[in-house]
């Protein structure tokens, strides 16, 4: 027990903190903090933002489907990679939103569907890394590049 308290205790104010190219810190919790409409930002798999001007918060829950032709050979269809999306109002309601992207398109791919909700409108741009044969790709590397504007 005396061992367990420890632990705790030694852990207990530890945070993963990385730096920014100005030297800010970035605090690597599950809310990554807080995004603009009209501009495009990179989320990770568990993550969430809170979208500025509004009372949305939006986590990228988890990769669907990741079905892209891989980059190391020759597909005769192009794939295509789905990322759920979880938004949070101000209530606590939380809706579910899938968004795709076609596998061999150069990114940012700003020709991709757009998912209307509450007057805003969601785009997947990119999902990294791109597939290949020989690195498969676990869930936690996935990063998404998401823009939002308003209606």
């Amino acid at each position: 027990m005396f061992l367990f308290v420890m632990i705790v205790v030694a852990f207990s104010g530890c945070r993963d903190y990385g730096v920014d190219a100005d030297g800010n810190p970035n605090v690597q919790d599950d809310t990554i903090g807080v995004v603009e409409h009209d501009v495009p930002f990179e989320i990770g798999v568990g993550r969430s933002v809170n979208l500025d001007g509004s009372e949305l918060s939006i986590e990228f829950s988890l990769v669907t489907e990741d079905n892209r032709c891989a980059s190391d050979v020759v597909c005769i269809h192009p794939g295509r990679a789905g990322v759920l999306l979880t938004l949070t109002d101000h209530q606590g309601v939380r809706h579910q939103l899938i968004s795709h992207i076609p596998g061999l398109v150069p990114t940012p791919y700003r020709l991709n569907d757009i998912i209307q909700f509450e007057g805003h409108r969601f785009r997947l741009l990119r999902l990294n890394p791109y597939p290949n044969t020989t690195d498969p790709t676990q869930n936690e590397e996935y990063l998404a590049l998401i823009e939002i504007d308003r209606l």
